[in-house]
Parts: C-alpha cells; structure tokens; sequence
C-alpha cells in the first residue's frame, strides 16, 4: 500500500500558489467572475509545497477538480419532501474530478444528477465512479437516477444506508484513477459512517486535496448526529488533522460567514477568527451570479474563506 506523503519533503521556501492554479485546480462555476470558491482551503498557513523525496518535484498534469455549487436560482427547484415540507438544496458542493490523461471522471457527492451530465458532456470525459461521503440526501440524492441514466457506474461509500451502493468501501483502502489515487478515510462524527477522500497525484509537486463532505468546512465541522464526542475529535484532529498540511480542503457546504460568526460570538478576542471573518465578509462582496438566489450572501455573492490552519 503507498504511503501517505510525510513531512519530510516539504519546501517552506518554495512559492505558495493559489488555489485557483497549478493542475490541482478549482474552476469557477460557469458565468462568474470571481476566483473560485474558497472552500479549496489549506490545512496550514504559509508557503510550502510537497515534494518527491529524493528528486525535484515534477507534474505528470493529470488532475483536475471542477466544483459545481447549488447556488443558482434554477437549482432552488430541486426539492426534497420531508414531513410534508420542501427543502431546497441552498448551500451544497458536489465536485467531478478529471483525469486528464484518461479522460476518466469521478464524482463526489451527486446531488443534481442531470446538471452533473451536463458538465460531464461539456468536458467531454467518461464518468465512471461517484464517490459518496455520507447517506444524507443533499449528498447522496441523485445517486439512484445517475445510476440508471448511467448504467454500470460505481456508486462507492462507506454507509449502507448510502442510495444505489454498489460496493462499500473500508478506512484506509485505496482506488486508483489513471494517476490520481485516492485513500478512503472514515471520518465519523456527522454520522457513523462519514467517509472522506484524500486525493494526490503521482509525481506532482501540487498540493493534494481532500474531500471531506460535511466532517470538516471553512471555520467549523458538520453538526454531529450519530457518533462520539471522542470519535468526532479522532476524525478532526487525529484522521483529517495529520494530512500534509497544505492539503486543499474541498468541503460539502458553504456555511463560511456563519461558521466564523459563531466562532467569533463564543471567542469574541481571538484576533485569528476575526481576521478569518473579514477575509469572508470581503469576499462575500464578490458579485459571481447576480442578485439574489439561494447559498449566496448580500446581492448574490459567493461566500468562503481562505487558507485554513490544521486545528482552527
């Protein structure tokens, strides 16, 4: 089994790239003119890169992650009944990642499967996979249709309750998809069987990522529902929290100015989260798709938030 890239290698010299660059990138959502979501945040601070041990860091060019957030008016559709009530997708990210060698395509958390077709006929690649981070429906909800539209396709996760599983997947196993490989690690706290992917690349000095669903966002974690106080902590601080520290941080929920906010409410001093919280509130001024619309701040903007420290 590869091991987990380790501390040593890193080059705290080397220049920081934005999370927008380098081949490990984010596209934004069509139409908009701002950087893209900001949730692509790093565990850590500061510059570094991970690099081969024992050589110069080179790009085999291969990966490729293309966000899609449910954050434009026609997406306020998309309705699930619970108990008589309609409620809208207002704040999901489900992701397609690209082998671009390949051509090959994985996506994560399906939760408008028609919209995802429409990105995958857009780029022109074969979807083969969808990896699923948790059974809620704003997460796994259109796994049942994209598998009949699509049929042979693997639907993977680590909670039988999970919509058209194909195979259950266990902590610590790996796939592979062209040169971009991927380790399962559950991460319970949100619900008992919450799985998160960690992604890199063969031979590529670009930081990896990790897709996290709702186990870990920008400034707070996912509500815990169905685990442990001491399991949530193990799958935070001990599982997501040793990951090379420049991972980028792909999560399931834009919940940034309410997670700082929060935060700043219970920690009024901390000079750290009120930073944090005016980085977000800049950014939520960033007009992406126009006015109003669901998961947006004032006027319609995008919210996030930037680079991450392991623990904050």
């Amino acid at each position: 089994m590869a091991q987990l890239p380790s501390r040593e290698g890193f080059a705290e010299d080397a220049p920081q790239r934005p999370a927008w660059r380098g081949r490990t990138c984010v596209r934004p959502p069509p139409g908009t003119r701002a950087p893209p979501p900001a949730h692509a945040c790093s565990l850590r601070r500061g510059a570094g890169r991970w690099r081969r041990p024992g050589g110069a860091p080179r790009s085999a060019r291969a990966l490729r992650i293309v966000p899609w957030a449910h954050l434009c008016p026609a997406v306020s559709q998309a309705v699930r009944a619970v108990g008589g009530r309609a409620q809208p997708l207002r704040d999901n990210y489900m992701y397609l990642v690209i082998e671009e060698h390949t051509r090959e395509a994985v996506a994560v958390d399906v939760a408008v499967p028609k919209r995802l077709l429409e990105i995958v006929g857009r780029e022109g690649v074969s979807l083969t996979t969808v990896l699923t981070t948790h059974h809620h429906w704003d997460h796994a909800r259109g796994n049942a249709e994209l598998a009949r539209l699509r049929p042979g396709l693997a639907v993977l996760g680590a909670d039988e309750r999970i919509c058209a599983l194909t195979r259950r997947l266990v902590h610590g196993e790996e796939l592979q998809f062209g040169a971009i490989h991927v380790r399962c690690l559950l991460t319970p706290g949100h619900t008992s069987g919450h799985m998160s992917y960690f992604l890199w690349e063969e031979d590529c000095p670009d930081p990896p990522a990790v897709f996290s669903g709702d186990a870990l966002s920008v400034g707070g974690c996912g509500l815990r529902l169905e685990s442990t106080a001491q399991q949530m902590y193990q799958s935070l601080v001990e599982t997501l929290g040793t990951l090379p520290p420049e991972t980028k941080v792909f999560c399931g929920h834009e919940h940034t100015l309410g997670n700082l906010e929060f935060a700043q409410k219970v920690e009024p001093g901390n000079d750290h989260v009120r930073a944090k919280l005016s980085w977000a509130k800049r950014r939520a001024c960033v007009q992406v798709h126009g006015e109003g619309g669901p998961g947006r701040g004032p006027g319609g903007t995008l919210q996030g938030a930037g680079k991450l420290r392991a623990g904050s």
